[in-house]
């Protein structure tokens, strides 16, 4: 899988937890100020990557992140 496919992966999944409309998020979305932190919001993502991608991504790793593209890059380098 290429890292603009995840990407894609990535916004779609996004949208649905943190229940955005996809239109609005790119690569460029900042995970902490335009998504959030909440515990329940950061733990229903880390599922789905963890479950759509195989990855595991730490909790305490996903705060790292700054962007949808900073996750891809990461997804990308671990499959």
């Amino acid at each position: 899988m290429t890292q603009e496919e995840i990407l894609a992966k990535l916004i779609e999944s996004a949208s649905k937890v943190y229940m955005k409309d996809a239109d609005t998020l790119s690569g460029e979305t900042s995970i902490p100020n335009d998504l959030g932190t909440k515990s329940l919001d950061v733990m229903g993502m880390t599922a789905m990557i963890e479950n759509d991608f195989d990855v595991v991504v730490p909790l305490a790793e996903y705060g790292h992140y700054a962007t949808l593209n900073d996750l891809a890059k990461m997804i990308a380098e671990e499959q």
